[in-house]
């Protein structure tokens, strides 16, 4: 016969067994725009906090159009169409920089002259 203490180990075990699976089901994810990190799966649920476009948020399950997502130490629910969820790793954002504006030489204008009919020496301005 089995004991008691046998028993609870072995779904101890189980358990623990189960929530592995599940975070190691977890994988990252890109955040295209600005989404709220709700409280549960809806709109009609309270706010938690904005997470800003191209974060990286790891992604445990999804449901529907809901998936339920860590970032900075809170759980939340975010919407999946702004999730970038493809399989993979998730590459660094790329910075895209305009071309440096060049500048060369101030334009020379050359001396400035004057020779009037009136005049017979060079005015200097």
């Amino acid at each position: 016969m089995i004991s008691m203490d046998k028993l609870c180990l072995a779904g101890l075990c189980a358990a623990l067994l189960g929530l592995s699976v599940d975070l190691a089901a977890a994988g990252p994810a890109r955040v295209y725009s600005n989404t709220n990190l709700r409280q549960g799966p809806g709109t009609n649920y309270a706010v938690i906090g904005t997470v800003p476009g191209g974060s990286i948020v790891e992604v445990s399950q999804c449901a529907a159009e809901w998936c339920t997502a860590h970032w900075h130490g809170r759980v939340g629910y975010m919407i999946a169409t702004n999730l970038d969820l493809r399989p993979g790793p998730v590459a660094p954002p790329v910075a895209v920089y305009s071309d440096p504006l060049i500048y060369g030489p101030p334009y020379f204008y050359g001396p400035r002259i004057y020779v009037g009919p009136r005049y017979r020496y060079f005015r200097r301005w």
